[in-house]
């Protein structure tokens, strides 16, 4: 049970939680239906999270109520994500349009904003975002949980957590910026998508399982990956130019994205650990840079790529890990095919790296002020682990969300300090 969950119960920093619904102010036409594609059911054991934090100057003016009209003139443009998850005669999940809303959570937290931001260890934000999984009863199980929480300087935390079946981790940053337009009283717009541009079809279909998706034992309707290992959290910042770069100086025109050369850093750290398998295989998820879907909508179409070694990984130099990592294979088309037939674990079923660093977190911008400070993690990692990396508040910086075995993360962390990816 991740750390949100236990939370949710009433324990940790946030306290007096109080729970409701936030959906559409206009009815969905009756029989309305959401049908997810192969890759959504692909999705469907995982849930993408948001922690935006907002400074007490930003906040001061900004009540329950307005903050809850933003939402229903958010809802009102994606209605279908309010409904609920149904089977059809077949078993197979599909969303009914039925306006049942998201779940709405107020709570305080007995810290400044000043005093939370100033703990090192980011994943504290897990607190920030309430989450309770799908099930195991489809129709009573809200697919959008939104927190806001009161800091006691008057601050604002808006924390964001969606099924993962409904869309990528783009998605849910492109709704929160919506939400964020809409509650400073922008119009706001979000186009619809159809099934077939949702749909990713493979050319020369074939049986091969991708290497980025694990098959796990069918979990019926309660939508929890299962693990045998307890996992765990560490988020931290770093300086590309003095903990990134240093690892693969330029060569000319050659310049190495800051992500796959951390990337590269981290998979060698890891292998060092776990040496007994060795991580041959990793799971790239990024934005399509093919722009092959529409833009600015609700839609599963991050490229999930699979990169493989056929050499020690621990012993490899980073050079050649960012190498294969360009070389990744984008197999999308593959769990298209097979997504709907069983159940799979995609985060985590290999050591998955997620780069959000070309996305703007800070520019959900709130009555004119930028976040002082934004989480990004997933819920539901497999046991390989997770790296999510993305934009800080200083364009210099990255800062890194990794999910590990718990049994795994003090070693991995010290591999870490031995090459500067953080302080002794």
């Amino acid at each position: 049970m991740g750390r949100s969950q236990q939370k949710g119960q009433g324990q940790g920093p946030i306290y007096n939680m109080k729970l409701s619904s936030v959906g559409a102010t206009r009815a969905t036409e009756t029989g309305t239906t959401h049908e997810p594609t192969g890759l959504d059911l692909a999705m469907k054991l995982h849930y993408l999270k948001a922690a935006y934090i907002y400074t007490p100057e930003m906040a001061r003016d900004l009540s329950l109520t307005d903050v809850k009209e933003a939402m229903f003139k958010l809802f009102d443009q994606i209605a279908w994500t309010t409904g609920r998850l149904w089977r059809n005669s077949s078993g197979r999940p599909y969303i009914k349009c039925n306006d049942c809303g998201a779940r709405f959570v107020e709570g305080e937290c007995n810290f400044t904003v000043e005093e939370w931001l100033s703990k090192p260890d980011r994943s504290v934000d897990e607190f920030l975002v309430y989450h309770q999984p799908v099930g195991p009863e489809l129709p009573f199980s809200p697919l959008i949980y939104v927190q806001m929480t009161r800091f006691k300087c008057g601050g604002l935390a808006f924390g964001l957590i969606w099924a993962n079946i409904m869309g990528d981790s783009f998605s849910l940053l492109y709704v929160f910026n919506l939400w964020a337009k809409a509650l400073s009283g922008e119009k706001i717009y979000a186009p619809e998508t159809s099934t077939t541009d949702r749909r990713f079809l493979n050319p020369n279909p074939t049986a091969k399982v991708p290497e980025s998706i694990k098959r796990v034992d069918p979990v019926g309707d309660l939508w929890i990956t299962p693990n045998n290992k307890k996992m765990a959290s560490y988020c931290f910042n770093l300086s590309v130019a003095d903990q990134i770069s240093p690892h693969f100086p330029a060569n000319g025109d050659d310049q190495i994205p800051a992500f796959e050369i951390l990337a590269g850093i981290i998979w060698k750290s890891v292998a060092k650990v776990r040496e007994d398998p060795e991580p041959l295989t990793v799971t790239i998820i990024r934005k399509d840079p093919n722009d092959l879907k529409p833009t600015r909508s609700i839609r599963n179409g991050q490229m999930i790529s699979s990169a493989h070694v056929d050499f020690p990984v621990a012993e490899a130099t980073v050079e050649e890990l960012v190498r294969c990592i360009e070389r990744a294979t984008d197999e999308r088309c593959g769990i298209e095919e097979i997504g709907e037939s069983m159940d799979f674990v995609v985060y985590g079923a290999k050591l998955t790296f997620v780069d959000l660093s070309e996305v703007d977190l800070y520019d959900a911008k709130v009555m004119g002020k930028s976040p002082e400070s934004v989480y990004c993690n997933v819920e539901g990692v497999g046991e390989e682990g997770l790296v999510v990396v993305y934009a800080a508040a200083k364009p210099e910086e990255r800062v890194v969300t990794m999910t590990l075995p718990e049994e795994e993360m003090e070693r991995v962390k010290s591999e870490f300090k031995k090459c500067g990816l953080i302080a002794p």
